[in-house]
């Protein structure tokens, strides 16, 4: 079967009769390159690989055949029947005549798109030279391969084009057809993709960021000015001017017939370019560093913003952007629970807060409340260690603000759910007496799991080790079966020790109790590895069960509230802002309310599972270093992040508003006075502090 070599084309020779399929010459390298050129093949392809090649009379105009044919010799006789010139009318006979024994004496046009829309690049036409006279008689002289420019749709009748007879560009010399979205039965056979005429079925609508973008060397890019794209004259680097900044790289020519031109690698919007706002853009809302993105496009030598083009661009147009966005989705929640109180239902809020870093020399701590029922975060404020006395003051800081400032919008706030920190317990008893506080039940479990790992470790203490995960998994049980009764909280939490022993009915205050567990057989008695009440290891695990401290908290556990959500929101914060990197306050902001963003999408309902392929729930199989034993973890749905559109387009519609000032700091989101840095002097002058530095590895004469 014979197909055409002309991109997107699916013209077959045993499908379509009627269409002719021509060689490409190869003998008069003359031509053989002008055909070439018409078809976008690169000129150095091997002859061997050419004579292989096919071009179907669709890409030829009428003008393109000779009509007398006597002067071009036979050199096959072919078969009689279907198809023969004989059994043809003249005008296809003399197509087929062209198709088996001669060739066209012009190169071949582009396939023609049935449409194009208004916002369309449209090509330059094939121009034509005037007919050259040869030995065969007259011929029209070979076609210039098309060059490409970018025109207004406005001015494209007033240039003096003929949109029906041009083509759309072909971005690849695949021949496979352009991928629909529409239609969900396309599967392309091969990891390269290509389209013919528009992008926008794939793409989305061509000129908008979401326009498909490509990395070009520079190299191939300057292969594009080697002509002119007006009369085809060769053009020399003598007359191109060419010039970058950041992403953008315009060229500028004229060629040796006068005529000019110039191009540019992406649109502008306010005379910024447009790669430059998207690049900077995609880098921080994907929650990236300009420092690893820089290294990446380093080692490629890929041109993108330099470092201060960036951080001008974030401050002026990427965090009021994410402020905006940030404060709309927070009045929405924030909306929905002020509903909520004037329904008369109390709202259930747990908080917890996360340092910039481990131990207590961190610079910011972020204290976020999120609500119970729908595991949105509702506010968070972001505590700077200069507006506190110290690291260890900022977390019941950032309560403290973050609860007011709920309270003051007229949120009815009925539970609050935190972590056992002393400053935030002893700010709820003395001034919130009456919001109830809760305890999340996992931190508690850790700790004691903690003193329970520490005990077993003991020499004497060997025995409880078996029992650790039992009695942490007791607690959880003890909570969630309470319903709300301290009472019974604290006496279910006690029978572990009768239980431990091997006591499973028992009497208390004069009344019989027995163990919720079902019977164990005289067998199971056996095999289980009881601790004597007169055992080091049953005595240490009285101590950490009747602790005073432990028994009081649990009083405060009784509804059975945790802040697992949290920890969650927490482990994508650690996506946009590491603990081990630096920000600024307003980046730090920014980002904070990006994980905000991120976290309220995706969780505002509990995701599902994903499933197999046979439609079974898909789990992962790990080994727990702290149990060391191998769980299975469910695998859920990819989270999505659709409100990084939203911010895009407004990074746009603000760089478009011309209020805005680029590197003026009037347009910057206004941070609170905060010092310059968290030193408690001011800074000395750089020469006193080089006078006074000495280095440990110098010896005492080098010092002096």
């Amino acid at each position: 079967m014979v197909m055409c070599v002309v991109n997107g084309c699916d013209s077959k020779s045993k499908v379509y009769f009627t269409i002719m399929f021509h060689r490409i010459p190869t003998k008069d390298n003359e031509r053989k390159n002008q055909w070439l050129a018409a078809l976008n093949i690169d000129l150095r392809t091997p002859v061997e690989s050419i004579k292989k090649w096919r071009v179907c009379s669709e890409h030829f105009a009428p003008e393109d055949y000779l009509e007398n044919m006597d002067s071009y010799p036979y050199h096959s006789t072919p078969s009689k029947g279907y198809g023969h010139p004989n059994n043809l009318q003249s005008t296809d006979r003399t197509k087929w005549i062209i198709t088996h024994d001669c060739l066209p004496q012009s190169t071949p046009q582009k396939s023609r798109p049935a449409a194009l829309p208004a916002e369309f690049k449209v090509p330059l036409p094939l121009q034509r030279t005037s007919p050259a006279k040869t030995v065969m008689g007259i011929r029209p002289s070979a076609a210039l391969a098309p060059t490409w420019t970018q025109l207004d749709p406005h001015n494209i009748e007033s240039a003096g084009m003929d949109i029906s007879s041009t083509s759309a560009f072909d971005i690849s010399m695949c021949s496979e057809p352009a991928a629909d979205p529409a239609d969900t039965s396309f599967a392309p056979t091969s990891p390269s993709t290509s389209t013919t005429g528009s992008t926008s079925s794939s793409s989305g609508p061509l000129g908008g960021w979401k326009e498909r973008k490509w990395m070009v060397n520079e190299s191939k890019l300057m292969e594009l000015f080697q002509k002119c794209s007006t009369c085809g004259t060769l053009m020399s680097e003598a007359n191109q001017t060419i010039h970058t900044f950041c992403s953008r790289i315009t060229v500028s020519f004229t060629c040796n017939n006068g005529h000019t031109g110039h191009w540019e690698s992406c649109p502008n919007t306010r005379q910024m370019a447009d790669n430059n706002l998207i690049s900077a853009a995609a880098t921080l809302f994907t929650g990236a560093t300009y420092t690893d993105i820089a290294e990446w496009a380093g080692l490629m030598n890929l041109q993108i913003p330099k470092k201060s083009t960036f951080y001008n661009i974030q401050a002026c147009y990427l965090i009021p952007v994410i402020d905006a966005a940030y404060k709309k989705q927070e009045y929405m929640v924030k909306a929905r629970l002020i509903s909520q109180t004037l329904d008369g239902e109390g709202v259930q809020l747990c908080g917890d807060g996360r340092s910039d870093s481990p131990g207590h020399s961190c610079k910011y701590t972020t204290y976020s409340f999120m609500d119970d029922s729908s595991s949105q975060i509702v506010t968070f404020d972001l505590i700077q260690v200069s507006q506190a006395t110290s690291s260890v003051a900022m977390e019941p800081m950032g309560f403290r603000k973050g609860l007011e400032k709920l309270l003051d919008e007229g949120l009815a706030i009925k539970v609050i759910t935190t972590d056992r920190h002393p400053s935030i317990r002893k700010l709820m008893r003395e001034e919130y007496t009456n919001i109830i506080h809760q305890f999340d039940p996992w931190h508690v479990a850790k700790g004691m799991k903690k003193k329970l790992v520490a005990a077993s470790n003991r020499r004497n203490c060997k025995d409880l080790a078996p029992w650790v995960k039992s009695v942490s998994n007791h607690m959880w049980w003890s909570c969630c079966s309470s319903k709300g009764d301290a009472t019974e909280l604290h006496r279910r939490w006690t029978s572990i020790l009768y239980h431990i022993s091997g006591v499973h009915r028992w009497e208390d205050n004069g009344r019989e109790y027995q163990c919720y567990h079902k019977e164990l057989s005289p067998d199971q008695q056996q095999m289980k590895k009881w601790l004597s009440v007169d055992s080091p290891a049953y005595k240490a695990l009285l101590e950490i069960v009747m602790d005073k401290r432990l028994l009081k908290d649990l009083q405060q556990m009784t509804l059975f509230k945790h802040t697992g959500q949290l920890e969650v929101f927490h482990n994508a914060l650690l996506k946009y802002c590491p603990k081990r990197l630096h920000f600024e306050y307003a980046a730090m902001q920014a980002r904070t309310m990006l994980a905000v963003m991120d976290h309220n999408e995706n969780h505002s309902s509990s995701r599902e599972q994903a499933k197999s392929a046979a439609g079974l729930p898909r789990h992962n199989v790990v080994f727990q270093k702290q149990s060391k034993q191998w769980i299975a973890r469910p695998i859920y749905t990819k989270t999505t992040q659709e409100f990084r559109d939203g911010l895009m387009e407004g990074v746009f519609e603000r760089r478009l508003d011309p209020t805005v000032k680029y590197k003026e700091s009037a347009s910057h989101v206004r941070i609170p006075r905060l010092p310059a840095n968290i030193a408690l002097q001011p800074k000395p002058s750089k020469e006193d502090v080089l006078r006074a530095y000495t280095s440990r590895f110098k010896g005492p004469s080098e010092r002096l």
